[in-house]
């Protein structure tokens, strides 16, 4: 008996441990400035209640939620770290990058609107790495303009 218990204390340890380990990589999104903007898909949270943004020095991961458009995946890796670069060359090796200088290039993708350009012709995603704040614009062919201006939507 005393043998059992300790091998369940053992595993409700490790268990717990992994809770932890999960809880610290979930997201590192500020909660006040959690939102980007769409015309046509509305806000866009990088921190919902389930799910939610890890920036990492050289990628993105997460799932991020819009409730008109559903679930945005950051990236085909959700392995919680880095080294990890996307190249954007297939359905399973695609994401959104970040060069260090917080340039966020590469596609996040949603089943509801498809691929969504963090790079586009005319325009950057960046985030700022001291405070953490987005700027800049995505771009989706079936929404259109996606609006990362820290926690307030674009000025038209």
């Amino acid at each position: 008996m005393n043998l059992k218990a300790t091998r369940i204390m053992q595993l409700s340890l490790i268990a717990l441990s992994s809770l932890a380990m999960l809880e610290t990589n979930a997201s590192n999104i500020d909660p006040s400035n959690k939102y980007a903007w769409s015309e046509n898909a509305g806000w866009v949270n990088f921190l919902p209640s389930d799910g939610g943004a890890t920036v990492y020095d050289d990628h993105l991961e997460g799932f991020v939620w819009s409730e008109n458009v559903g679930w945005i995946r950051l990236g085909g890796d959700t392995g919680g770290g880095t080294p990890n670069y996307y190249a954007n060359d297939s359905s399973s090796n695609y994401g959104v990058n970040n060069d260090g200088a917080g340039n966020l290039s590469g596609y996040a993708w949603s089943e509801n609107v498809g691929w969504i350009n963090f790079y586009p012709t005319h325009s950057q995603v960046t985030i700022d790495s001291g405070t953490g704040d987005f700027d800049g614009y995505a771009w989706s062919e079936n929404v259109g303009w996606i609006h990362f201006q820290n926690d307030s939507p674009a000025a038209y």
